[in-house]
């Protein structure tokens, strides 16, 4: 009995808060009754939307099965003369290594082992 009288006063002092408030500031009660209200029927709206959306996906008694083999789609043509691998000989022989072989120039070795210093800096940076 004593929360049924707890409820009913806190009932009446929200009613008299409310109805203060709008006399008040009418202009301001009757904005956020409309935003209330708008807001009510979008949620409505979005309820009904979903439940329709949700039906349509669904077919009764249907089972998805694979009747056909997955394809894969085409991959870039090669020539037909590209080996994709080739047998390694462990070392060349003296015809292929006068064909395939240079040897690196004084010039070319120092360029060489400056960009490797440079990479070795810059890799270290300022460590001690």
């Amino acid at each position: 009995m004593e929360l049924l009288e707890n409820l009913k006063e806190k009932i009446d002092s929200l009613s008299e808060h409310v109805s203060s408030f709008y006399e008040e500031n009418k202009k301001l009660s009757y904005l956020i009754l409309g935003l209330v209200f708008i807001i009510l029927i979008c949620l409505i709206l979005l309820a009904a939307n979903s439940k329709k959306t949700d039906e349509k996906n669904v077919i009764p008694g249907a089972r998805l099965e694979l009747t056909d083999p997955l394809i894969t789609p085409n991959g870039p043509e090669l020539p037909r003369d590209y080996n994709i691998s080739r047998q390694t000989k462990e070392k060349w022989t003296t015809e292929e290594a006068e064909i395939w072989f240079t040897v690196p120039t004084e010039t070319e070795i120092d360029a060489l082992a400056t960009a490797n210093e440079n990479m070795v800096n810059e890799i270290i940076g300022a460590a001690p």
